[in-house]
């Protein structure tokens, strides 16, 4: 009786505490943002993001993203989950990693214009 108990509180506590879930019952969703919403909240910040074009089918079966935007400047890619974004940052360059967010910059946009942009995404991720 008593051990049922305490097994079941931690089977609870552990499947319940700590993570956001997708209202759907889907697959966890970290933040409802798409990679099209994250280079258009780039754009409204002021920071330059020319030439978006959505390349998740181009991208995301090598790359394991489940979307794909590039621009000129940064390519925005979504994850399914952190781990994967982590798993990602570590293989490349010129990256930052939001959550399952992940920014790639071209080698034409300087580091301190790359913080610029990784303070909105880090925003719009909280």
């Amino acid at each position: 009786g008593r051990t049922l108990c305490i097994i079941a509180i931690a089977i609870v506590c552990v499947t319940g505490c700590g993570h956001k879930t997708a209202q759907s019952g889907g697959p966890e969703q970290l933040n409802g943002l798409s990679a099209s919403q994250v280079v258009g909240e780039i754009t409204k910040a002021g920071l330059q993001a020319p030439n978006p074009r959505d390349v998740t089918a181009q991208k995301c079966q090598d790359l394991n993203c489940v979307q794909a935007v590039d621009t000129d400047t940064v390519s925005v890619m979504k994850f399914a989950t952190t781990g994967i974004a982590q798993k990602y940052e570590a293989s490349a360059s010129n990256v930052y990693v939001v959550e399952d967010l992940v920014l790639s910059f071209a080698a034409s946009v300087p580091a301190d214009r790359q913080q610029e942009y990784e303070k909105v995404v880090a925003r719009l991720a909280a």
